[in-house]
């Protein structure tokens, strides 16, 4: 009987970046208001409520979170919005999957939901996580 080698690959990240395309019509929405408090002049409290929200919208397109998940040699990352969370691998127990979810199992017995946009890639997740000694279960 002959034996094979498996290749694991040194890192695997698979992240998804997004905007959001209500901040874009929010945006647009508030400056059309601040013309219209321009154009009409506004007294000072409309503008100390305009501001905030149009500086929100702002901060929501310029910063994109990421949603996704990261093997390296020894850890798990777990990319969810603007966290990351790392986990050893020395931690994991197996991972879950079912037809709308993935989840983490640790050997503690607790979960860690990876987020719906690392099922994007679903083929590759399942042989980053068999290529590091995880098993991976099906529901």
């Amino acid at each position: 009987m002959r034996g094979h080698v498996c290749v694991m690959s040194n890192g695997y990240t698979f992240l998804v970046h997004q905007r959001s395309g209500l901040a874009w019509m929010g945006l647009v929405s508030g400056l059309v208001m601040l013309a219209t408090a321009a154009q009409r002049g506004a007294p000072l409290w409309v503008w100390a409520l305009l501001a905030p929200c149009i500086l929100i919208c702002v901060l929501q397109i310029a910063l994109r979170p990421s949603y996704g998940i990261g093997y390296s040699a020894r850890n798990l990352s777990i990319f969810n919005g603007f966290s990351r969370q790392n986990l050893p691998l020395s931690r994991v127990d197996h991972l879950r999957l079912s037809d709308d979810r993935a989840v983490i199992v640790l050997r503690s017995g607790a979960e860690i939901a990876l987020p719906q946009q690392a099922l994007r890639n679903t083929l590759a997740l399942i042989r980053e996580t068999t290529d590091r000694g995880i098993p991976v279960r099906a529901l």
